[in-house]
């Protein structure tokens, strides 16, 4: 008779047997990717235990990615498939641990190969080690949690906490990973990932940064309540959401606008655990909850998505594009970039609504926490108005519209697939609501289960209906569609001041009344030769990572050379630090 603990680590054996074997049959290693990410939702989602929703949204991105990976990965070497693979290797390793140790493992095993794979894919080895340099920041600091967490507990699992020093440790390890403030005024995250594949930019920027949500979240669930460290991750969230919203708004390379637009989800998703933190209201506790897994949802597997739609454009920048998509891959791109923009019908409309009414619910509560909630739901607002705005700039100008337009393929397909996943699961969005929070109303026709409440203290406060939303909007399109017929465009010649050169108006432009807003961020180059505007932030980490690389080969070149001198001062150094860590 087979172990049923056996049976529930199948997933991990099977993609760790996928990396080898991507080396020379890539097709069929992404084919077990695929079927080893089915098993993993299969084994280890339960409806009822919203930790486990962090495993269904892996899986269902590291599905989505491996099928549009078989097309897009035919340009490049064979080196590409086996590191996206063992990327996703390690982050199945950080779902599956119980404990701080084999949690640091997966972390490891997932940052090292999303390194190489940024390194091999660029010459300008800049990116990479900028990527490298923060990676082991948040390394360092979640290793120091889980000495912390040792030294409280007596052991390294995952136990309940007495106090909010381990939470406050491990999610600025975290927040590194996640590019929030303030790790972001370095860009390392848009930069870096959208220095990678488009397929490995998905799983980084949807999944990557989702390991250190999950960490938080699985960190918070057994912290106390803390007020003031709550206000702060609400802080440090809002301000986040803000910058990454405005910076996708500005931004013109479309990786990069992505990676900016997974800052300004994951600020909110911090955000959101920090409101959590901040309350001790259980059912307003428990809607924050859901409110992230289902944000969450939207936002990993939507921000899939836009990777996968900037990968069939063939292009980085939105000057560089130079073919016209098909209507397949419009329609998808339009749900898409409808639930980043958190709008209905998309799950990350909901998400977003969710979110909002946890924050406005939370300024009834009053004293400062209720401010800071107010304040903070404002905030969130503001930032996801910018967020439409550079959604609506990557679905616009990520077409050509003056040329032949492009053939169907799988990877197409797979991006109308991915937005038609997002309708669907807004449609059916009820089943991951507890019971607690459905109602309905009979006498207009929406049956109980149906109605999702936001409440706190047994009030009511707000309602939605997802799937009445849907039914509502596709009669109105097709009753719109059969009355005024298909909307007929209308080409004028731009107006450039009376002048006779003219271009069609591109997406700097665009966005140009939002990067005078931010000029003063911006350092103005030499104004002689034409305006130059470069980001001071990211040449200042570009010396920072410099400086780190060159000190380890310091390190490793005089001290760390063979002399047992050396080396004996090294460990007694060492063991000193760690002592005065684990006292503290």
């Amino acid at each position: 008779m087979i172990n049923i603990n056996i049976l529930y680590y199948i997933p991990l054996v099977i993609i760790f047997i996928s990396v080898p074997v991507s080396i020379k049959y890539r097709t069929f290693a992404y084919v077990l990717s695929v079927i080893s990410s089915i098993a993993f939702i299969f084994i280890t989602f339960n409806r009822y235990n919203y930790i486990t929703y962090f495993y269904m949204i892996s899986g269902a991105v590291w599905i989505i990615s491996s099928i549009y990976s078989i097309s897009y990965s035919k340009s490049y070497g064979k080196w590409l498939s086996p590191l996206f693979l063992l990327t996703i290797s390690g982050m199945m390793v950080i779902l599956y641990s119980s404990n701080f140790l084999i949690f640091i493992t997966g972390w490891e095993i997932m940052s090292i190969p999303a390194y190489v794979t940024v390194a091999v894919n660029k010459r300008n080895d800049a990116e990479a080690y900028v990527f490298m340099f923060f990676s082991e920041i948040s390394t360092v600091f979640i290793i120091t949690a889980a000495v912390m967490s040792y030294f409280y507990t007596g052991n390294f699992g995952f136990n309940i906490l007495t106090n909010d020093y381990v939470l406050l440790i491990f999610t600025i390890g975290a927040m590194s990973k996640m590019g929030l403030t303030p790790f972001m005024i370095s860009e390392w995250l848009p930069i870096a990932h959208g220095s990678a594949p488009a397929n490995s930019s998905a799983l980084f920027s949807a999944t990557m940064t989702l390991m250190g949500v999950y960490g938080i979240t699985k960190i918070a669930l057994l912290s106390p309540q803390s007020q003031t460290i709550g206000i702060l991750f609400t802080a440090i969230g809002v301000i986040s959401v803000i910058f990454g919203s405005l910076y996708a708004y500005i931004s013109e390379n479309m990786k990069s606008l992505g990676g900016f637009s997974t800052i300004e989800n994951n600020g909110t998703l911090l955000s959101a655990i920090g409101l959590y933190v901040t309350f001790n209201d259980h059912i307003l506790r428990m809607f924050i909850i859901i409110s992230v897994v289902i944000f969450a949802m939207g936002h990993s597997i939507a921000k899939t998505g836009l990777f996968m739609s900037v990968g069939n454009t063939g292009a980085e920048y939105f000057s560089m594009v130079s073919k016209n998509s098909s209507s397949a891959n419009k329609i998808g791109k339009f749900f898409i970039f409808s639930s980043l923009s958190g709008l209905f019908p998309g799950i990350g409309g909901l998400g977003t609504w969710m979110v909002l009414e946890s924050f406005f619910m939370g300024a009834y509560l009053g004293g400062i926490s209720g401010l800071a909630s107010l304040i903070g739901g404002s905030v969130l607002a503001i930032g996801e108005g910018f967020a439409t705005a550079a959604m609506f700039k990557i679905y616009y100008f990520s077409d050509k519209h003056d040329e032949k337009i492009e053939k169907n393929d799988l990877k197409t397909y797979t991006v109308l697939a991915t937005g038609l996943l997002l309708i669907l699961l807004f449609a059916v969005s009820v089943i991951f609501i507890k019971p607690e929070f459905l109602s309905g109303i009979p006498e207009v026709l929406v049956f109980n289960g149906f109605m999702i409440e936001s409440k706190f203290n047994e009030n009511d406060f707000g309602l939605v209906t997802p799937f009445y939303i849907l039914v509502l909007i596709i009669i109105f399109s097709l009753l719109t569609y059969a009355i005024f017929g298909k909307p007929k465009t209308r080409k004028v010649m731009p107006w450039n001041n009376g002048v006779s050169d003219f271009d069609g108006y591109t997406s700097f432009s665009y966005s140009s009344g939002i990067r005078l807003i931010l000029k003063r961020i911006l350092k103005t180059g030499n104004k002689k030769s034409g305006m130059e505007t470069v980001d001071i932030f990211w040449f200042a980490m570009i010396k920072i990572a410099r400086g780190f690389r060159n000190g380890a080969r310091y390190i490793g070149y005089r001290i760390m050379n063979s002399s047992i001198s050396y080396y004996m001062v090294y460990m007694i150094i060492a063991f000193i630090i760690i002592i005065i860590i684990v006292s503290l």
